[in-house]
C-alpha cells in the first residue's frame, strides 16, 4: 500500500512549493510522515499514483483549506497503482478511523466496492474530479467535463476557419477508464460533428504522452493523403506526445489543443507549437471540496451547485467552469490566479519566450 500521511505543517510547505511543480504523470510515491499529534479527525484523500496533480495541487490545497475550516482535521494522502489497491486503501482508511473519503477513482467503473464499504461504515464519500458510477454516492466535485471538450473543439474550429472542406481533423481522447474522458469527448463532438471531417479518433490509455505519440503516428496513417487541419487532444500530455509524432512525420504548424495548463503546455503555447489549453483552477476545486467537507463534518448541509446522475441516483454536485487559455490569457488567467508562477513558467530556455510575450517574474 502506497500511503502518505502528512501533518498540516507539511501541507502548508507543499502548498508553498506549488509554483515550482509541473503537472505530469508520475509513478513515484511521496515520503511518509506521521499524522499530527493529537489530531482528532482524519479525512482520507485517495488518488492514482500516476497523478502528480494530486500531490502538486489537490492534496495540499485541500489540506490547508480544511485545516482553516476545521482546526482538528488532518488529511491523509493515499496513492494507488490501480483500483483494486485503491479499494484496499479505502477499507484501511475506514478501519483506521477516517471520518470522510475523498476519492479520485483509478477506475470510476470499478470503485463501487470502495463506496459501498464506506456507506456501510457511515463514512461519507466525495468523488473528486472523476465520477464513481452505478453506486449511491454522497457528493461529487469536478469541472464541467462537457464544457472542457467544447472549449478545445471550438479552438480547432476557430483555427480551421473557412478551410473545413480542405482537409481533416484527428482527435486523441483520454483514458476510457476515466469517466471524464467520455465527458470531454461528448463535448468536443457536440462542436465538431457536421462541421469538420474527423479522419481518426483514438483513445489513449493512462493519459500517457508516450502512448499518445503511438496513437498519433497511427492516426496519420489513416489520412490517406488528405491535409491535416488540426488535432484535438483532451490533455496537455497527449498534445506533447502528438507533437512528437507530428514532428517525426514532417508536420509543423498544425493547430493542436490540450487541457490542464501544464507549464510545458504553456511554454509550447508561447513557442507557437500548441494552440491553446483548457485551464481548470485546481486549487479552487480543492478549496471547494474542503468547504464541503467542513460543513459535512460539522453536521451541516453543504452548498452544492447541481446534481449529477451516476446511474444510481442524483448525486449532489459542485461543478466548476473551465476556461480556454491562449497566449494572450496566460498572464491574466493562469499566472493571475496563482496556479503557477512566472519563475516556473519562464525557467531556462523559456525565458526568451516570456520576454517576447511580456511576461516577467
Amino acid at each position: 500500500m502506497n500511503r502518505t500521511r502528512r501533518t498540516r505543517r507539511a501541507a502548508a510547505a507543499a502548498l508553498a512549493a506549488l509554483g515550482a511543480l509541473t503537472l505530469a504523470a508520475c509513478g513515484g510515491d511521496a515520503a511518509t510522515t506521521e499524522p499530527a499529534a493529537g489530531a482528532e479527525r482524519h479525512v482520507a484523500f485517495l488518488a492514482p499514483s500516476t497523478s502528480l496533480r494530486a500531490l502538486a495541487y489537490d492534496y495540499p490545497n485541500l489540506a490547508v483549506r480544511l485545516q482553516e475550516r476545521c482546526g482538528d482535521c488532518v488529511v491523509d494522502l493515499y496513492t494507488a497503482a490501480d483500483q483494486a489497491e485503491q479499494n484496499r486503501q479505502g477499507a484501511r482508511a475506514i478501519a483506521d478511523g477516517a471520518q470522510a473519503l475523498v476519492v479520485v477513482a483509478a477506475d470510476g467503473a470499478q470503485a463501487g466496492e470502495l463506496v459501498r464499504g464506506a456507506a456501510a461504515a457511515d463514512v461519507p464519500v466525495v468523488a473528486y474530479d472523476r465520477l464513481v458510477k452505478d453506486v449511491p454516492l454522497d457528493y461529487y466535485v469536478s469541472f464541467d467535463g462537457g464544457a472542457v471538450g467544447e472549449l478545445g473543439a471550438q479552438a480547432i474550429l476557430d483555427a480551421v476557419g473557412d478551410r473545413a472542406d480542405e482537409g481533416v481533423v484527428v482527435m486523441l481522447q483520454g483514458d476510457p477508464a476515466d469517466n471524464n474522458a467520455g465527458l470531454f469527448a461528448a463535448g468536443a463532438h457536440s462542436v465538431l460533428d457536421g462541421r469538420v471531417t474527423i479522419a481518426a479518433e483514438r483513445s489513449v490509455a493512462g493519459w500517457s504522452a508516450d502512448q499518445a505519440e503511438v496513437e498519433m503516428a497511427a492516426a496519420l496513417q489513416q489520412l490517406g493523403g488528405r491535409p491535416l487541419l488540426g488535432v484535438y487532444t483532451a490533455y496537455d500530455g497527449l498534445a506533447a506526445g502528438a507533437l512528437e509524432a507530428l514532428t517525426a512525420a514532417g508536420y509543423s504548424g498544425v493547430p493542436i489543443t490540450g487541457q490542464d495548463a501544464e507549464v510545458g503546455a504553456l511554454q509550447r503555447i508561447l513557442a507557437g507549437t500548441q494552440t491553446m489549453t483548457v485551464f481548470k483552477d485546481l486549487p479552487a476545486q480543492a478549496r471547494a471540496t474542503a468547504d464541503l467537507l467542513a460543513d459535512v463534518l460539522a453536521g451541516e448541509q453543504p452548498a452544492t451547485t447541481t446534481t449529477t446522475d451516476n446511474g444510481a441516483g442524483r448525486v449532489p454536485t459542485v461543478l466548476l467552469r473551465p476556461e480556454a487559455v491562449g497566449e494572450a490569457d496566460i498572464a491574466s488567467e493562469v499566472l493571475g490566479s496563482g496556479y503557477t508562477t512566472a519563475d516556473a513558467l519562464c525557467a531556462g530556455a523559456a525565458s526568451a519566450l516570456c520576454r517576447e510575450a511580456g511576461i516577467t517574474g
